[in-house]
Parts: C-alpha cells; sequence; structure tokens
C-alpha cells in the first residue's frame, strides 16, 4: 500500500511540474486584424486573382466587383475575347440581320436588353436599375453588371446563365 501512495504521489507531481512547466512557456500569439468600424465588412481576398492562360485578365478583379463569381471568370474571359477583343467600346452595328447593335466587353444586344419592347416599356435593363441609357453598357463596371444581370436571369430561366452569349 505504501508503495502506491509513493507512486501515485510521485506522478501527481510530475503532473503538477508538467502542467507548470507548460504554463510557464510562451507561444507566439498569431496577429489578428481587428476592424476599425464595428460594421467593416471585406467583400474578397486581397490578393490578385490568378488568370492561367486568360484572354482579357485586366477585366477579372472589376468582373468580380460587379458580381461575378471566380469560377465563372475562364467562360466570362471566352465570352469578352470572343465577343469585343477584350475591347470596352466596341459596337457592333452590321453583323446583326435585324438592324440592333451590340455593345460594350459582352456585347448586349440593345433590342433584347435595352431598348423599349411591348414587355419592358424602358426597355429590361433599365427596369432592373442596371443601366439608364444603352449607351451606359461601353462602361466595363456597367456592363459586367448588365452582364451578370443577364447571366442570373437565364440561370433563373434556362438553367444555363452563358444562354444568351450561345455558350
Amino acid at each position: 500500500m505504501d508503495t502506491i501512495v509513493r507512486l501515485l504521489a510521485a506522478l501527481s507531481l510530475g503532473f503538477t511540474v508538467g502542467g507548470t512547466t507548460a504554463l510557464t512557456q510562451q507561444t507566439p500569439t498569431p496577429a489578428v486584424n481587428v476592424a476599425v468600424k464595428p460594421i467593416q465588412r471585406v467583400w474578397r481576398d486581397t490578393t490578385p486573382l490568378t488568370k492561367p492562360d486568360a484572354l482579357c485578365p485586366q477585366w477579372w478583379d472589376l468582373a468580380v466587383q460587379a458580381g461575378w463569381l471566380v469560377k465563372d471568370l475562364p467562360t466570362l474571359d471566352y465570352i469578352m475575347w470572343r465577343e469585343s477583343r477584350c475591347r470596352r467600346l466596341a459596337h457592333n452595328t452590321t453583323l446583326n440581320r435585324d438592324g440592333s447593335t451590340d455593345l460594350g466587353l459582352t456585347q448586349i444586344n440593345d433590342w433584347s436588353w435595352c431598348k423599349p419592347t411591348r414587355w419592358q416599356p424602358k426597355g429590361w435593363l433599365q427596369a432592373q436599375k442596371v443601366i439608364d441609357l444603352c449607351e451606359d453598357l461601353f462602361d466595363p463596371y456597367t456592363n459586367l453588371k448588365a452582364a451578370k444581370a443577364l447571366y442570373d436571369y437565364s440561370e433563373d430561366k434556362t438553367g444555363n446563365g452563358f444562354q444568351p452569349w450561345g455558350k
């Protein structure tokens, strides 16, 4: 019995010394970023997006700001290249049989999306409060925001957000 008591005493002393030793060691605390304002939000990582083999890499960060998901950027990149060769002021006035024109980076059709129709007296993009005039589509941010609105509409109606661009 005396041996058991001594053994238990030795073990408890070892735990105490071990515990004390562990508590006295300083572990470095990681740096913590604290918001300056109580309701500060971080919308996305500040590191630049990786753009492997991108055709229009200059527009990727703006596309994310306009609401595009990173997973959709390679397809959007291809569409911007195919439709406008990445030119924000691209304006197709001759290729459409119906006389309509296509504007901006993603070549949004004016008759379909921004001119008044019997269903949308102001124009669809105007009704969505994305643009005021069709010419607003020459602004890259506005064009990408409008393209995202078309993508979301098409995704909801057909299950394929890139359907307006034949993808």
